[in-house]
């Protein structure tokens, strides 16, 4: 049940992201096409198209923690061999939990933060709050699955590309 659910909200996840870059592409040629044809852009389509980048990098690392391909020391992969394995992926999923948890709490507390202060970003006429949304969603969604990788751990995929 909770495989399948990891399974649904990447999918989402990763459609979010690519829906993201397709309109983000959009956005960008039009505005050079703008640009040459009209001699002047879309204002907002640049902006625009950097926080659509910027929202499906974050959501692109979720799907790389997923994998469990993410960048790591592995220096202790190859110490931690035989009956110790588990006890290192769970310790390492423990840590990792940690950190993610943590910056769950200080990246939601700063976009609270950019809230309260009406910070908005002028070219696009946005609150800068929903901007940066999807940095403690980031950390939270991360957070959700090495809590589940302690109690269930995996392994690299030795056949990823690194």
């Amino acid at each position: 049940m909770i495989n399948r659910f990891f399974q649904v909200l990447t999918k989402i996840e990763a459609l979010i992201a690519s829906v993201l870059v397709l309109i983000l592409t959009v956005f960008v040629i039009l505005d050079v096409g703008a640009r040459e044809l009209f001699r002047t852009g879309i204002p907002w389509a640049q902006k625009g198209a950097v926080y659509m980048m910027i929202w499906a990098g974050f959501l692109g690392a979720i799907l790389v923690a997923q994998k469990v391909e993410h960048l790591r020391p592995e220096v202790a992969d190859k110490l931690w061999t035989g009956k110790l394995r588990p006890i290192y992926l769970r310790l390492h999923n423990l840590l990792v939990f940690g950190f993610t948890a943590a910056m769950t709490y200080y990246s939601w507390t700063y976009v609270l933060e950019s809230r309260e202060f009406a910070d908005r970003n002028v070219i696009i006429d946005m609150p800068m709050w929903v901007l940066q949304a999807i940095i403690p969603y980031t950390f939270f969604s991360m957070s959700l699955r090495y809590l589940y990788f302690i109690f269930s751990p995996r392994e690299k995929d030795p056949q990823a590309v690194h």
